[in-house]
């Protein structure tokens, strides 16, 4: 697919990794819409970035998503690219008795239900055009747990299910939508949480963001169906063989740093 006279919409794109694919696709001559729940954010942006078009939106709200679906159809009737990037993470034990329930599931609302929400809601748009693309950002996590992040961990997996089923549904309506799902591994710059630890495994498994969009720009002009970047290639194939040891290993390793 060619990258170029597009209308790409980033969910997510104020910050980290959205916001760097954004300026990507736009200084490769695209139309480029990103998303952001802070209005004030997405003006400073939009101010620092001319070109870029911010639209304020709550993705895990069915009906901001619904009110964004009929702007675009609106405004933006050429939308063949949807980029599902919005994400949140927290950390937390189980065994707290503190933890509330809205906070254990609040990624579950955000990083699942807004990526299927913003799918759902612009596939007729997709669907017009003569070809079109949905990007999901997964993660490694797709592959293995985060021992002391479980719902963001299950939220990432989902989006691989998601993906996967999504591409067969369109398989099978003869749509001209490609679905590619993109798993980076850590990625040091654009951290959600701030407890990162820079540790030397840290160090093994993340990369550069640059690297990122690089990779991923090149799996979406080549069509991929999944693109796992840098060590989350490693940690996919290690998975066939020894999934209960790694996980078992890697998690402990996690929890006894906290």
């Amino acid at each position: 697919m060619k990258l170029k006279n597009r209308t790409i919409l980033v969910t997510g794109g104020t910050s980290g990794i959205g916001f760097a694919f954004a300026k990507s696709f736009l200084g490769m001559g695209n139309t480029v819409i990103i998303t952001g729940r802070s209005q004030q954010r997405i003006d400073q942006i939009v101010k620092n970035n001319p070109g870029l078009i911010g639209m304020t939106t709550d993705v895990s709200d069915p009906k901001s998503v619904e009110q964004l679906a009929k702007e675009l159809t609106i405004h933006y009737p050429k939308l063949d690219i949807i980029f599902n990037n919005a994400g949140i993470i927290h950390e937390f034990d189980l065994f707290d008795e503190t933890i509330t329930y809205e906070h254990i599931t609040a990624e579950i609302a955000t990083n699942l239900n807004g990526t299927i929400y913003i799918t759902k809601a612009l596939l007729p748009l997709l669907a017009k055009q003569q070809e079109a693309m949905v990007v999901n950002v997964s993660s490694l996590l797709a592959n293995i747990t985060v021992a002391n992040a479980p719902t963001y961990s299950a939220t990432k997996a989902g989006i691989h299910m998601f993906s996967d089923a999504l591409r067969e549904q369109i398989r099978a309506k003869g749509k001209n939508i490609h679905v590619m799902e993109l798993c980076p591994p850590v990625i040091s710059e654009t951290n959600l949480t701030d407890t990162f630890d820079e540790g030397f495994m840290n160090k093994v498994i993340s990369l550069p963001l640059a690297k990122l969009v690089k990779v991923g720009i090149k799996g979406m002009e080549k069509n991929k169906i999944r693109v796992n970047a840098g060590f989350t290639k490693v940690m996919r194939f290690s998975m066939k063989f020894a999934p209960d040891f790694i996980t078992h290993t890697w998690g402990q390793m996690l929890l006894k740093s906290n």
